[in-house]
């Protein structure tokens, strides 16, 4: 029995714990937030497949279990009450608080649980579907109870996934048509109620006075706000001036460039507008240009290398970041799960079994990507880049690399919905062009860059995947052979490698932290070599502005990451006209 999950380890809040370390237990009620969402929606129903849902969506429902936001791996305890489980994992039990209810005043029953699961699980398609393939049964077992069984080998994750399902009213989604779009008011339990809505334009969600969970330990001191409004933008441009207008309250900024300079004037001058970087010590994981390997062209490794050498990272990190980006390096950059020198012990024999498989510098050197002067020239770099490019037969004829057998020119395509990416990939072109290569940079907008994404209708494609600290079953959709051709599959490189197959899975296996680690490393040493990816940076901190009226809390880290510990100070104030 059991307060909280855990990847591994116990929690780190023992049972009866008062609040989360990272909120303000004390935060008043009231006031109103107004963020912002780029795009539009069309549709509440959750369970379709289609459309997009309002941002924010998440405030009306609850789960079995909620994450803490400054402990990775650990969940505590929502509608459940306890948590039942044995040693093996095979089948979990959540027993649900009696005191649960959804907005009409209806107990959140067992049987809500298992309709939600089974609504959503034959609704969302295949992607979703294979990664909770291990979950054999789902049932009832009384009106508060409901056990999950897992196949054999199942990964120590799933019952923590399927803690943070939602959880739907039965009574208002059975007999509806669950795979149509729809726009309506649909009921929830979690501490908001949707009031309004204009598609398109903004949606409302205002807070249940009687909200069931207000004073459980994982809700204290969060949802503080009356109102949270969310405006829509056509595109992040214009969102950003909108800002700076008045028109909402809080925006995190990923751009360093916007940073230092949009972030500037009166408004800031005077404290009406508060900036902040926020350190925040999580995991930054892999961010840049991703090959498609299903293209031919991209098929040969001293080809991918060659292109990653061209892009001249310090020089962009200058122009573009004010040198503030950490290049992401691993594909769990900033965690222990990187691997660093030559593999040793665990980790090396995880990988002998493929040692004729892998390049031979996997075991004798680190892997590095290139580093340069900063110059803008990229010199050396190049000159590499253009040896490799010679060894596998693309050699300059007019001025272009021509396949060796068709002649036909290397040129290929940038797939991103961002203007900022398009930017800072001038100069990447620019150094393709001098070794005779042709780059096209194509900014979609989101629908379009959304499913050429999902269709592989790419070349190479602007990409982040994020492991955290404790990765599980999205390893094998991210990186295993069985995703490589899958609709919708985020194995967006097309890898389909044995050796990496198998160290998925061992990372799977894993029942212990160290061995965990190794797997991680070794699995992280081998997709780096692959040179799968053309590497760029991400930032160690949260750049936040917010207007003055709104607070934070102080301690901890993760007061931003959670912004549903913010509150409104008493004297809250918005910009005449814009409420």
């Amino acid at each position: 029995m059991t307060h909280a999950l855990t990847i591994a380890g116990a929690p780190g809040l023992p049972p009866g714990f008062s609040h989360f370390p990272y909120v303000n237990p004390a935060a008043p009620k009231g006031g109103e937030l107004r963020l912002h969402a780029v795009g539009t929606f069309d549709t509440t129903n959750p369970f379709s497949s289609k459309g997009d849902l309002p941002a924010g969506f998440g405030l009306l429902h609850d789960s079995l279990t909620t994450p803490a936001r400054d402990e990775p791996g650990t969940d505590y305890c929502l509608v459940a009450q306890r948590i039942r489980y044995p040693d093996d994992r095979s089948w979990i039990e959540f027993d649900i608080n009696p005191a649960a209810r959804f907005h009409d005043g209806s107990p959140i029953t067992a049987h809500d649980v298992v309709f939600s699961y089974e609504a959503t699980m034959s609704n969302i398609g295949s992607v979703l579907q294979r990664f909770f393939a291990d979950i054999l049964s789902v049932r009832a077992v009384g009106e508060r109870c409901v056990r999950f069984t897992f196949a054999p080998g199942a990964s120590r994750e799933i019952p923590q996934y399927v803690g943070r399902l939602y959880i739907y009213p039965a009574s208002f989604w059975k007999g509806r048509d669950l795979g149509r779009t729809a726009l309506e008011v649909v009921p929830g339990s979690g501490p908001y109620r949707l009031r309004s809505f204009r598609q398109g334009r903004e949606v409302v969600y205002e807070r249940v006075r009687d909200y069931w969970a207000a004073d459980l330990p994982v809700c204290r001191g969060r949802f503080n706000f009356d109102t949270v409004r969310y405006e829509y933008f056509r595109d992040a441009t214009v969102a950003q001036e909108a800002f700076r207008a008045g028109h909402y309250d809080l925006r995190e900024e990923h751009s360093a460039k916007n940073w230092h300079t949009l972030y500037t004037g009166p408004a800031f001058d005077s404290g009406e507008i508060v900036r902040e970087s926020l350190p925040h010590g999580r995991d930054l994981g892999i961010q840049g240009f991703f090959f498609n390997t299903r293209r031919p062209m991209f098929a040969d490794i001293r080809v991918r290398r060659a292109i990653v050498l061209a892009l001249d990272y310090e020089w962009i990190n200058r122009q573009f970041f004010w040198n503030e980006q950490l290049r992401t390096t691993s594909y769990f950059t900033n965690t222990e799960l990187a691997c660093s020198g030559v593999p040793r012990g665990r980790e090396l024999e995880l990988l002998e079994p493929f040692r004729d498989r892998l390049p031979r510098e996997l075991f004798e050197r680190p892997h590095a990507f290139p580093v340069s002067q900063a110059d803008g020239h990229n010199r050396d770099n190049l000159l590499q880049a253009a040896r490799l490019l010679d060894e596998a037969g693309y050699r300059v004829r007019d001025g272009l690399r021509r396949h060796p057998q068709t002649g036909l020119p290397l040129r290929f395509q940038l797939l991103t919905d961002s203007a900022a990416v398009r930017r800072l990939a001038v100069s990447f072109a620019g150094n393709l062009r001098r070794l005779g290569i042709g780059l096209h940079v194509f900014v979609a907008d989101t629908p379009t860059f959304m499913r050429k994404k999902s269709d592989f209708d790419f070349d190479m494609v602007s990409a982040f995947f994020g492991h955290g600290r404790h990765p599980g079953q999205e390893l094998r959709f991210f990186w295993h052979s069985m995703s490589r051709d899958m609709p919708d599959s985020p194995n967006l490189a097309g890898i389909a490698d044995p050796a990496v197959d198998a160290l998925v899975e061992a990372v799977l296996a894993a029942r212990e932290r160290k061995e965990t680690v190794a797997a991680c490393r070794a699995l992280d040493r081998v997709l780096l070599w692959g040179e799968y990816v053309v590497p760029l940076g991400a930032s160690g901190v949260d750049r936040v502005a917010y207007r003055r009226g709104i607070e934070h809390p102080r301690a901890g880290r993760s007061s931003f990451v959670d912004i549903n510990a913010w509150w409104a100070s008493p004297d809250q104030g918005h910009p005449r006209g814009t409420q």
